[in-house]
């Protein structure tokens, strides 16, 4: 028999609709939660189906905020964020233009199991986002960021007290870590100390540890440390040869050389360009010491003979370069590895600064730089289309705020200080203001730039009534040297700077001429 029709009230206590009995609707309280015990919910307009997902909604875990989660990872809160930074950030930065497995996994892997990382990598994250947030809260990341730096120096020092915990890698890394933080603090002293240290460690290693027990990693230090022993000279340090045994020079013909990725043809420049250096270093006693006393005197005819021959060999070692980097470029971009183009423009900088030094490297005047017009138009140009590259690129920081890697701004402010080509020149100094990049000791390239204007100001000063493509001066007009001196260790503004210069002719005495520059 059919049951009758009767309308179902929906006015009942939420505890009767949630069990899904009827209600009385008795109030305040209904008698159907009274008889069996429970307590009243009172009335609510809601749905049954409004009603479920509020329930189910309050039976969900509250969310567990970052400081009630079990902690599986090492170090403080404030630590742990600053090395999050470092890994997903920060060290993708410090790679630059080319692929670097050191930066983006290895490091990152090695900051959460180490201690004395995990306190650098926290120094360098810091004092990474006081350089690019300056109006940040600067006391308090610059405390945090000695504090974390002191740990890791503290227990770098265990480590090297702890023969059989002795990790070469270990004490490289840190070493690398505690160059960034230096660099970052702009205190050019003990970054130049941290580089030789680094290197020193670097030699030990390569003599107590067989090529076989070292991976790639290991390979990817001692390359980034053979790019840093390049400022050393530039900064008035001695570059530190890296072949103790260097090659006999013998009368076999060249082999052809041919690279198979980016980071090969770097490597190969970087060897070239450290012996390059080596070899400009030792040619002639010269004004880049500190003393301006030394003259660029000519060595014995036996020795001169050596010497001449020597940077010949260089000389065609550059050659052969360019002819496999050209070879090199002609494969798909993907093959050899090519995921930034401006990783190309830096090595064509390098490859030209690196030949126009030796090729330039024994002669006594400074006129030998006019016939090298090319190579300088080379490196400006390069550099141009490094900056709009950067300008164009999707990413929403084209050109990192710092780079480890000085490829750049020594090359364009030698270039500008050492062309004396007017329009080119300009061009290069235009570079050097427009570059954002604070690269390794060399800052951001303005008081490079500042300098280098200055430098033309003075050598064009007698020349001023001819048209600025006539303005080129004679040697006795030039500026041979300029030399900066910081105080404390960082270069104040404005810097005080000696310029050396021969107004007698090459063989006349040293005129100085003290500026102080701005930027």
């Amino acid at each position: 028999m059919k049951r009758a029709g009767r309308s179902k009230s929906r006015n009942g206590c939420i505890t009767c609709k949630m069990r899904h009995v009827r209600c009385g609707e008795e109030k305040p309280d209904c008698l159907q939660c009274l008889k069996g015990g429970r307590k009243c919910d009172g009335y609510n307009s809601a749905s049954q189906k409004q009603l479920h997902e509020k329930v189910s909604r309050s039976n969900l875990c509250p969310a567990v905020g970052p400081d009630n989660r079990i902690v599986l990872l090492p170090g403080s809160r404030e630590e742990r964020q600053y090395v999050h930074a470092f890994c997903t950030q920060i060290s993708q930065a410090f790679s630059g233009f080319f692929s670097s497995d050191l930066w983006n996994y290895f490091l990152p892997q090695l900051s959460y199991r180490e201690p004395t990382v995990r306190h650098a990598v926290a120094a360098v994250s810091a004092m990474y986002e006081q350089h690019t947030n300056p109006s940040a809260d600067g006391r308090g990341s610059d405390l945090f960021a000695l504090q974390q730096y002191n740990k890791a120096i503290q227990k770098f020092r265990d480590h090297l007290a702890n023969p059989k915990e002795f990790k070469y890698d270990l004490l490289l890394v840190t070493c690398l870590l505690f160059i960034c933080v230096e660099m970052l603090r702009s205190n050019n002293v003990r970054v130049l100390d941290h580089i030789q240290g680094g290197i020193h460690i670097l030699l030990n290693q390569q003599k107590l540890v067989s090529p076989k027990r070292r991976d790639g990693i290991d390979h990817e230090l001692s390359q980034l440390f053979y790019r840093l022993n390049i400022q050393l000279p530039l900064f008035g340090r001695p570059v530190i040869s890296f072949d103790p045994q260097p090659k006999k020079q013998t009368s076999a013909p060249r082999q052809a050389i041919k690279f198979e990725n980016i980071s090969q043809a770097r490597e190969s420049l970087t060897s070239i360009t450290n012996r390059g250096l080596a070899f400009s270093r030792s040619a002639f006693s010269h004004s880049l010491s500190q003393s301006p006393s030394l003259e660029r005197t000519a060595p014995p005819d036996q020795i001169r003979e050596q010497q001449l021959k020597q940077q010949w060999q260089l000389e065609q070692e550059c050659y052969d370069w360019y002819t496999a980097f050209e070879l090199m470029m002609e494969k798909p971009a993907k093959k050899i590895g090519l995921l930034d183009p401006r990783a190309t423009l830096v090595l064509k900088i390098n490859y030209n600064t690196s030949l126009v030094w030796l090729l330039c490297c024994t002669a006594r005047h400074e006129c030998i730089y006019d016939e090298y017009n090319t190579y300088f138009e080379n490196i400006v140009a390069a550099a141009e289309e490094i900056i709009t590259l950067g300008r164009n690129l999707e990413k929403p920081s084209g050109l990192e705020p710092f780079s480890l890697d000085a490829d750049v701004v020594p090359m364009v402010y030698w270039a500008a200080t050492k062309c004396r080509e007017p329009y080119i020149r300009r061009r290069a100094i235009e570079v050097l203001a427009k570059y954002p990049t604070k690269e390794g000791l060399w800052g951001q390239g303005r008081r490079h730039c500042s300098t280098a204007r200055r430098i033309l100001e003075i050598e064009e000063e007698p020349l001023l009534h001819l048209a600025i493509g006539e303005r080129v001066p004679d040697d006795s007009q030039r500026v041979y040297d300029a030399l900066m001196f910081p105080e404390n260790d960082v270069f104040p503004n404005p810097c005080p700077v000696l310029l050396l210069m021969k107004p007698q002719g090459v063989d006349g005495p040293w005129a100085r001429q003290s500026e102080f520059v701005g930027w």
